[in-house]
């Protein structure tokens, strides 16, 4: 039946009006969107004009997430051994303090883990009894993200202590893993990516070689220029110099935007709390982990992989400590980084030699790998040691892993007569962040851990490293109402005494 004049221009009318009502509810939408995220930004004056004014980068709501109650995962894990109710209640009144919510997931007692249920290759190994219950603790918690299909967990030990500006910080590390990870616009299939553009090349005896050196032509041979990620991890004399694989947060190339979760969508681990991680190096070395060569029985298959030498540079951080005070222990020296970057200064780069397992996220990818690969595969010594190694592809299996030549991603090991080049196991993509942003809290109690002793049971001290305005210690001001500003500052460094020479 044909529509009158009337009723044409009638539905006509109704149907621009429904067309702009979605336009302004799209554009109010992603304006709320991107003003949630441009309040809650680091309050570094490059960061916030990146993200604002910089040409192609459209805001990313997903970034929003990141001031959530559960910093932009899909739910927030703590292990905890029913028995410690002190544990329990000060995570419980730091995350209530703080904006988090938080799901206890039962300790296991050691004594009750037999020998039974470990990997094959854990027979005959030395270890400790305190770590049993803590590996079954962590495959338990893999366990329930991979039986719920949860995209993203961050799992906390019961023993941390993080600042009360975490969200803003974990705003700040969002921004620079998706730098570090998404792929760029504008490249070859939308699969190159920054951190691509800054692993060199890794030769199949351990050292790292020259892309220069690679070009060099035979005769009547023509060589067309390098692709740019070569250009940029070119070796020198001195092998791959730290410095030049510096990207600040700020001067990151545009990306394609995330669409899975405000950290990227290519990574199995970021791992957020540490007590000591290094700077990927080229060769790869495995020097400072005499315990992994020592371990002939079990454990990892392969030498460490080439890790990408790129470092995201977050400059302008007050939240860091002075240099002086960045170290894991209040026994160990300084970390590296106060002394290759200026004061106030976060990096965040791949995971390599990476301790302690105080913070970490996976995904749901990372958290089936793991699973597998601790829970069924191999267990030998300590969680924390065996993540170290896992990250640094070190538990890979295939042709080539060990040693190993990469041609263009696929290894071919012509010595075992694979002809039909064969892939290796993808590296695992683990990334961390100097300083952490979790930390022991530890306490003068006697018996304070439940795995082992902090600096061997000589350590009789309260207080968190890295940690400036911690929650822990300003439990007592924070639930009496006093602001960030009136919050004791554990790490104040030479700032306290520069106000007061300028006072």
């Amino acid at each position: 039946m044909l529509l009158s004049a009337r009723s044409f221009r009638r539905r006509s009318r109704l149907l621009v009006l429904v067309l702009i009502g979605g336009v302004v509810f799209l554009v109010h939408r992603y304006r709320a969107a991107f003003e949630d995220v441009h309040v809650h930004l680091p309050e570094h004056t490059a960061a916030r004009a990146w993200w604002s004014h910089r040409s192609g980068r459209a805001p990313n709501s997903l970034l929003a997430d990141v001031n959530n109650a559960t910093l932009g995962f899909q739910e927030i894990f703590v292990v905890n051994l029913p028995a410690r109710t002190d544990r329990s209640d000060a995570m419980v009144l730091a995350a209530s303090l703080t904006g988090l919510q938080l799901t206890f997931s039962p300790g296991v007692d050691s004594q009750t883990v037999q020998d039974r249920v470990l990997p094959a290759d854990s027979a005959g190994q030395a270890i400790p009894t305190g770590n049993k219950g803590s590996w079954r603790a962590h495959m338990n918690v893999l366990r329930q993200i991979i039986e719920r299909n949860l995209t993203t967990a961050l799992v906390m030990e019961d023993d941390i202590d993080w600042d009360a500006r975490l969200k803003t910080q974990m705003m700040s590390f969002a921004m620079a893993a998706q730098a570090y990870g998404q792929p760029l616009k504008d490249t070859t299939k939308g699969k190159e990516t920054l951190a691509r553009w800054h692993t060199p090349p890794f030769e199949k005896n351990q050292e790292g070689v020259s892309e220069q050196q690679n070009l060099i032509p035979r005769k009547g041979q023509q060589v067309s220029s390098p692709p740019k990620h070569r250009q940029v991890a070119t070796a020198d004399t001195e092998r791959y110099t730290q410095k030049q694989h510096d990207v600040f947060l700020s001067q990151a190339p545009i990306y394609i935007p995330p669409a899975t979760s405000p950290y990227g969508d290519d990574w199995d681990v970021l791992w957020l709390g540490h007590c000591g991680t290094e700077f990927p190096t080229s060769p790869p070395s495995q020097a400072k982990r005499p315990d992994s060569a020592a371990n002939r029985n079990g454990g990892p298959v392969s030498a460490p992989a080439q890790l990408s030498l790129l470092h995201v540079i977050i400059p302008d951080d007050t939240t860091v400590p002075h240099p002086s005070d960045l170290r894991p222990h209040p026994f160990a020296l300084p970390d590296r980084l106060g002394e290759l970057y200026p004061p106030q200064t976060r990096v965040v780069h791949a995971a390599s030699g990476t301790l302690c397992t105080q913070a970490y996220a996976v995904s749901q990818r990372g958290a089936r790998k793991l699973l597998y690969q601790f829970g069924l595969a191999s267990f030998t010594t300590g969680l924390d040691l065996m993540l170290r190694d896992w990250c640094d592809g070190m538990y890979r299996q295939g042709p080539g892993t060990t040693p190993r030549r990469r041609v263009r991603g696929v290894v071919v090991n012509k010595e075992e007569g694979n002809e039909e080049g064969e892939q290796e196991e993808p590296l695992p993509q683990c990334l961390t962040v100097q300083p952490p942003l979790f930390s022991h809290y530890l306490t003068s109690k006697e018996a304070s851990s439940d795995i082992g002793a902090q600096g061997g049971g000589f350590l009789h001290k309260t207080g968190s490293q890295y940690v400036r305005l911690s929650v822990q210690q300003n439990l007592r001001r924070l639930v009496n109402g006093v602001t960030k500003q009136g919050l004791k500052d554990q790490w104040p460094g030479e700032e306290t005494a520069e106000k007061a020479k300028g006072a």
